[in-house]
């Protein structure tokens, strides 16, 4: 077995086992990812003229991320991305071109104007503002969240080896880390 092939083994096993002790990674989160078919847009976070709101994947209600998340028991998004507030429709869900000329996801009338959404009621009313009258719009819902459970921190914790057993799956990931290396430098030098 050559140096490069032992290499990659050593640091793949090191890498899936890394992958296994990062809390949160394999869930998936509780809100609807949208794709955009006309760009390389995928946002989950979706904008009103003054909140940013996420889809429900489990029941389709919005839920108001900005400030205190808060489920806007009256609402519903049907397949469609059409928007329903107490039975009525209150427009629909889509990408359109922001301030910033990049597609982002917002809540629009039927007409195309975004969306004011009552912080305490939920009710959505019609704005005269177009998604272009908007800059830096929001598209990763996880900055909005407040339960740091539910998206996995993109910072990087400072490693900590523990023998003692409470970081034990890093600390096998090390020692089969150095193992490959020790067995590859003894195969290299004889």
């Amino acid at each position: 077995m050559g140096f490069g092939r032992s290499f990659r083994i050593c640091l793949g096993t090191l890498t899936v086992l890394s992958w296994l002790a990062m809390p949160g990674l394999a869930q998936t989160l509780p809100w609807d990812l949208y794709v955009d078919d006309a760009s390389a847009s995928a946002c989950d976070a979706v904008n009103a003229a003054n909140a940013e709101l996420v889809v429900l994947n489990t029941t389709g209600q919005l839920v108001l991320v900005t400030g205190e998340d808060l489920t806007l028991q009256d609402s519903y998004v049907d397949l469609d991305g059409f928007v329903y507030f107490e039975e009525a429709q209150a427009g629909v869900i889509g990408f359109a071109l922001d301030g910033d000329g990049v597609r982002s996801l917002w809540w629009t009338s039927l007409t195309g104007h975004v969306v004011h959404v009552d912080g305490f009621t939920g009710v959505p009313s019609e704005t005269d503002f177009l998604p272009t009258d908007f800059t830096n719009a929001a598209c990763d819902a996880c900055d909005y969240w407040d339960d740091p459970l539910v998206c996995p921190s993109t910072d990087f914790p400072p490693i900590t080896i523990n023998f003692c057993g409470a970081n034990s799956l890093a600390s096998l990931s090390l020692t089969l880390a150095s193992l490959g290396f020790v067995s590859l430098m003894r195969r290299r030098s004889v």
